[in-house]
């Protein structure tokens, strides 16, 4: 387990966002106050994260990286326009002077990061740490904004070469209704969302866990069609052992599920492409309702195989994800209300306070 020296340095930063990594330095002819960041050409092949027209990733107008060294801190703002792999960054300020702390510096590094705390490892290397969201948004064809996480190292301090940290999910759905949401989960529980630590060399591990699942906001929603769209979610680098259950809500209200049970490894810097799902059919629920009196009802628990998924409506408009909650407070005044559970590999329900409870019907669970 790794070990970790006290907090140097905490500063929350809100960065425009980018949709890239970066290729080889090209241009080495420097000027005073100016840096050049490129895509790490040796990361870009066939199979590698790519998001532009050609699945390349690239820098977006007015990008912002962070450089650090032996007690400094610096802001650089990128000078190209949105589609650049490269180009040249100009200083914005002497953003922060810190004491070390034993932290040893082997060279300059250059972040990318929506939030970021410096430690330091047990052998005092730098330790970068930055948040993965649990909640992301849509951008067509490419991952959501603010979501990326990228480490840059430049021995000489002026030209950086990055590398993504996170690897990508890629969905993809058929159909004729509106997205307006998508969520993922893990079937073994696995930790998808959180504060991550990076290290000098890129490599990246869970340190906080903040959330078993990730859902990715369609805003006012994407039209799908008989053609495939793909959606994207930016994922914590590992595997997924007994698959994944995703759960589409449509902006009409009704939802589709879909689970897997196959072993799934999500890589760092690499998309993670899944079979298109076809959302047009219909899904064979197991119902069960439940009619209750009161101003509160608690501890409905589904149980069953690895892919359980579902959804509890309460009768007053609300509905949340199975075992999500343990209680629920009506937020209507109606004296009675129908609860419907709906469930996909269920195989029985609990019931732990029946209080209030007048009638369970199981007839098609």
């Amino acid at each position: 387990m790794r070990r970790y020296i006290f907090l140097v340095l905490a500063v929350a930063v809100c960065v425009a966002c980018t949709e890239a990594d970066i290729d080889e330095a090209t241009n080495n002819a420097m000027v005073a106050d100016k840096i050049y960041a490129t895509i790490d050409e040796t990361e870009c092949d066939d199979t590698r994260v790519e998001l532009n027209e050609r699945k390349q990733t690239v820098w977006t107008k007015g990008d912002e990286i962070f450089t650090f060294s032996d007690g400094e801190l610096h802001i650089w703002k990128f000078n190209g326009n949105t589609g650049d792999r490269s180009g040249t960054f100009t200083r914005q300020s002497n953003y922060y002077t810190f004491e070390n702390n034993g932290i040893i510096f082997d060279q300059t590094y250059a972040v990318y990061l929506a939030d970021l705390v410096i430690r330091s490892f047990s052998d005092n290397t730098p330790a970068f740490f930055a948040t993965l969201t649990s909640e992301q948004s849509y951008k067509e064809h490419s991952y959501g904004l603010k979501t990326n996480a990228m480490l840059g190292t430049g021995p000489d301090g002026k030209n950086f070469k990055f590398k993504n940290l996170f690897g990508y999910l890629r969905l993809s759905l058929t159909g004729d209704k509106m997205v307006k949401s998508i969520k993922v989960s893990g079937n073994n529980g696995e930790n998808l969302a959180g504060q991550v630590y990076i290290d000098k060399h890129a490599n990246v591990g869970l340190y906080s866990p903040e959330s078993t699942s990730i859902t990715l906001d369609c805003g006012d929603g994407v039209q799908l069609s008989d053609k495939p769209t793909d959606f994207y979610i930016t994922m914590l680098p590992q595997t997924l052992s007994k698959g994944i259950s995703v759960v589409v809500t449509f902006t009409d209200g009704t939802v589709f599920p879909k689970s897997t049970t196959k072993s799934i490894t999500i890589e760092r810097n690499t998309i993670q492409p899944m079979s298109t799902f076809n959302s047009s059919g219909d899904v064979e629920w197991q119902t069960a309702t439940i009619k209750h009196s009161g101003e509160r009802v608690g501890w409905i628990y589904i149980y069953g195989a690895t892919s359980l998924s579902g959804y509890i409506y309460w009768g007053d408009g609300y509905m949340s994800d199975i075992n999500s909650t343990t209680s629920y407070v009506y937020d209507d005044d109606y004296a009675e209300h129908t609860i419907t559970v709906k469930a996909l590999d269920a195989t029985h329900l609990q019931i732990l306070d029946c209080t209030g409870i007048s009638e369970i019907d199981l007839s098609n669970f």
